[in-house]
């Protein structure tokens, strides 16, 4: 059994200006409120200032650590080295660039005890037309596989038992352009007990968003093919530890 309580994982690329505010927010919210925790990051390869700020931010509090990719390998397998990373016994995933909201995190951890999988619902999406429209095809296409309406698959704020995660990674290829959307399709797959809570969802400040039409169309196929061959595997039963 982990000796920690939670593992908070966060994927970083190029947030230099506003990474000091969101892990400030972070700490706040989540790590002083939940103890013992961590903060796992993923710095992909930044190539602007974002890692001597982490370096900055690990140095000063013991429960920040800074893994970094030796080439940019992208948000999705960024987000699974930082799952495979974890130590706590739940994993909660949140991305860096200050659209979701840390202090909603209680919303989630208050239904730990009814559910396996617990995901943040983006109620009103603050977001450029691309980014929309890969949500709603993401939507349609994850609920048709799971039998069920499943709203936002891919929502960068989710609560996850890490003995969950391990069951559906075994079944996941290491290179999932989307590991969130077939932990979602998995874990409905294998039984467990998903909870799905509304969450604000927050225009971005600061950068840009890296996924472009000519790159939408490449992920939506990708993330296409992945999803099914994964959905044809027979998912084993979750037996909750």
């Amino acid at each position: 059994m982990s000796s920690l309580t939670l593992s908070v994982v966060m994927p970083v690329y190029n947030e230099a200006a506003s990474i000091d505010d969101v892990i400030a927010d972070v700490t706040k919210h989540i790590l002083d409120r939940v103890d013992p925790a961590e903060l796992v990051i993923v710095d992909d390869c930044s190539t602007d200032d974002t890692s001597a700020h982490l370096e900055a931010l690990a140095a000063a509090d013991a429960r920040i650590r800074v893994l970094r990719n030796q080439t940019n390998m992208g948000h999705g397998r960024s987000v699974r080295r930082a799952m495979d990373s974890a130590t706590g016994i739940w994993i909660f995933h949140l991305d860096s660039d200050g659209q979701v909201v840390p202090a909603e995190f209680d919303r989630l951890w208050a239904h730990r005890d009814d559910g396996d999988l617990v995901l943040g619902q983006r109620i009103t999406r603050h977001d450029p037309r691309h980014r929309l429209i890969l949500t709603a095809v993401t939507r349609g296409f994850v609920s048709v596989l799971a039998w069920r309406r499943v709203p936002d698959a891919n929502v960068p704020f989710k609560l996850i038992r890490r003995d969950l995660y391990e069951h559906l990674a075994a079944n996941m290829p290491s290179t999932a352009f989307a590991p969130s959307i077939l932990i979602v399709l998995g874990a409905l797959r294998s039984g467990a007990q998903v909870r799905e809570v509304e969450i604000t969802h927050l225009a971005r400040v600061h950068g840009q968003s890296t996924l472009r039409l000519g790159r939408l169309a490449k992920a939506v196929g990708r993330s296409a093919v992945e999803t099914l061959r994964f959905r044809v595997h027979r998912q084993p039963p979750y037996v909750r530890r």
